[in-house]
């Protein structure tokens, strides 16, 4: 669950906040925040960071439970597996483990995710293209860095 969601946020909002930031950076609306003594950073940036963070850990415990609501769709109303027997193996196969892993790899592609989108619109060079290509480094760095991360919190899981 959470690793489909960061991927997928990876490809929506990541990429939104990117582009957001670096066409704030082309039409030097930074810029003209910094002449009126503004913080771009603090104004700007750390906001949809937070958001970013926030959110990720959100969006993974809808999308956990939408899995879980479309094996019960599945399981009982297609297949025909007993209701009882299909909430008594549910209960049975997840344990608070696996709901912990789940909160603390969100929350850690959430920061992850979000720190990219931020920094490669913020550093991205300010034209269209230059927006455009920060965008595509968000899609695919992100990607590759939740995958990364992914296999470093379940080796270190593993090993307790």
């Amino acid at each position: 669950g959470p690793v489909v969601t960061a991927l997928l946020f990876a490809g929506r909002a990541g990429t939104a906040i990117t582009a957001e930031i670096g066409l704030m950076k082309t039409t030097e609306q930074l810029s003209a925040m910094e002449m009126m003594a503004v913080d771009p950073v603090a104004r700007v940036v750390a906001p949809r960071f937070w958001a970013g963070v926030i959110s990720m850990p959100l969006l993974a415990a809808l999308f956990s439970a939408m899995g879980v609501f479309g094996g019960y769709l599945v399981g009982v109303q297609l297949i025909g597996v007993d209701v009882g027997a299909f909430w008594s193996q549910m209960q049975a196969a997840v344990e608070l483990d696996d709901v912990y892993e789940g909160i603390v790899k969100s929350i850690c592609f959430g920061f992850a995710c979000s720190l990219i989108a931020v920094y490669e619109g913020y550093h991205a060079p300010p034209t269209a293209q230059g927006v455009g290509l920060a965008t595509t480094r968000t899609v695919v760095v992100s990607s590759v860095l939740v995958l990364l991360i992914d296999y470093m919190l379940t080796a270190a899981f593993l090993g307790r």
